[in-house]
């Protein structure tokens, strides 16, 4: 990737990051180089305090995901960390309830790590390259404020069914089709 991409790149993640340290709800937000990260591409990190109803603590990671081949569309990730250290006893029910969420989602979706030890939300944005930076900003800023909302609904429930407070069945019952 050219220089000047990468530099409209960081421009656009220093707004954002200018934009998240404003917010009473962040904690801290500071970029990290692709240098310091030892990866392919700058990150924002961002830290949450009382997020959602169960007003716990969440990690979110902002950058656009490298890409090999044209460059006319960019991909922009939101990653929340919502919760590390899932009980093993707790991975199977929250895989399921995971997997009957995400059917009703309507812009990202949750995950568990290969490990099993961590619960993500994940979102990915395609932007246009050619369009104005301002343009651009305003969409990755949408989209990392819509993954923190939608991720927000349903993050309690979810600790509850890892931590087996609440059975999936119950989970089930929350969605659409319950």
């Amino acid at each position: 990737m050219d220089k000047e991409t990468e530099q409209r790149k960081s421009g656009l993640l220093k707004q954002m990051e200018d934009f998240f340290q404003s917010d009473e709800g962040v904690e801290e937000a500071s970029i990290f180089t692709a240098e310091e990260l030892g990866t392919p591409m700058d990150m924002l990190r961002i830290f949450v305090t009382d997020y959602g109803p169960g007003l716990i603590d969440i990690l979110g990671e902002f950058s656009f995901i490298p890409f090999e081949g044209p460059q006319e569309v960019w991909y922009f990730s939101s990653v929340l960390t919502i919760m590390t250290g899932i009980p093993k006893d707790g991975v199977s029910s929250l895989a399921g309830a995971i997997s009957r969420l995400n059917f009703y989602m309507p812009y990202g979706c949750f995950a568990i790590s290969p490990d099993g030890d961590m619960l993500v939300y994940k979102a990915v944005t395609a932007v246009r390259a050619d369009h104005d930076d301002k343009v651009i900003y305003e969409d990755i800023e949408l989209s990392a404020d819509k993954a923190l909302t939608f991720a927000e609904n349903y993050t309690d429930l979810l600790i509850k069914v890892a931590d087996g407070g609440m059975p999936l069945k119950d989970f089930i019952d929350t969605l659409p089709e319950g």
